[in-house]
């Protein structure tokens, strides 16, 4: 049947939708009523209903199968409810989402920025009573506690960590820095500074024997023999040997590729770590200790560092180096 050229005489959704001039099956109607709404007319074609929500009274077009088989919901109460819960943390629902993603939409928040946020984040917050933070106005406190310390703002971390942000020195040196770190000033570059985070370091494997198991150990230092002596208890007992040693720029560089190259392990051999309560009571550390047999497998991941693999921003196949 060709589409009518009357129209309901009230918008629906926001638009003129044409009559379907045909009659409405009592089950259609009696559907409707049980989920809320009153069936008011059949429109657009002879799949498609108008409801009247028993809520807000406002009417929606649904298509009949979404009445009979599934629960509707109104989108007036739905967006009512989205403009309360901004009002309840200073904010206001502005229009839906540009993109076309019914779980987002755009909402000016209580600082006048406008931003793409999703529903139910909003929801969450006026449920909690706390505030929506502004992506816009968090990067300007950034960059301005950034510049109380000689540092600028460059944008997100090279490595995937939430908590860091990238920042150059005055000296030109780029680097990740934690924003806590960065706010406190508790910061060195690694580039023109004179603490351990500018000076040379190494990645070291160590080796030690307990009682009835062999471990290894992966870390970082600028002296790997000291370190070596420094986590023993009783080095007589445990007889600490420096294993490997690869040479790195600086101790900043160091400890992101050392914590990069445990979080490889952890993901890809979970196996070869050692649990705490077999090796705490004979060297001083908590982590980072590795079953003997995985000597081969760290060495291959050592070995790709030194050829170039930046383990904090790739990741790699090592399916050829697993240990026999």
């Amino acid at each position: 049947m060709p589409v009518s050229k009357v129209q309901f005489p009230f918008p629906i959704d926001g638009r003129a939708v044409p009559v379907f001039p045909k009659p409405i099956p009592i089950r259609w109607r009696d559907a409707a009523e049980t989920k809320g709404f009153h069936l008011i007319a059949r429109a657009k074609d002879r799949l498609h209903v108008v409801l009247a929500c028993k809520i807000c009274g406002k009417p929606t077009l649904k298509r009949i199968s979404v009445v009979l088989g599934h629960n509707p919901e109104c989108p007036h109460c739905i967006t009512a409810r989205r403009k309360a819960a901004a009002a309840t943390v200073g904010a206001e629902f502005v229009a839906r989402d540009p993109k076309g993603d019914r779980h987002y939409g755009v909402y000016r928040l209580a600082c006048g920025h406008t931003d793409r946020r999703q529903h139910h984040r909003v929801e969450a917050a006026a449920s909690g009573g706390h505030a929506l933070s502004c992506e816009i106005c968090l990067n300007e406190r950034h960059a301005a506690e950034a510049e109380a310390q000689d540092w600028q703002l460059i944008g997100p971390s090279v490595r995937k960590n939430a908590s860091y942000r990238e920042y150059e020195h005055v000296c030109g040196h780029r680097q990740d820095v934690s924003v806590a770190n960065m706010r406190s000033g508790d910061v060195d570059c690694a580039g023109c500074g004179e603490s351990w985070t500018s000076k040379p370091s190494r990645l070291y494997i160590l080796s030690f024997k307990l009682p009835g198991l062999d471990v290894i150990k992966l870390g970082f230092s600028s002296n790997p023999e000291f370190r070596m002596r420094q986590v023993q208890f009783d080095p007589t007992n445990t007889e600490g040997k420096v294993q490997r040693v690869v040479e790195i720029e600086t101790g900043h560089r160091a400890i992101c590729v050392e914590k990069a190259l445990h979080s490889h392990i952890k993901a890809h051999r979970p196996d070869l770590i050692v649990p705490p309560e077999l090796f705490r009571e004979r060297i001083r550390t908590t982590s980072e200790i590795y079953h003997s047999h995985a000597r081969s497998y760290i060495s291959a991941l050592l070995d790709a560092v030194e050829a170039g693999w930046d383990p904090t921003l790739h990741s790699i196949s090592t399916s050829r180096t697993e240990p026999s």
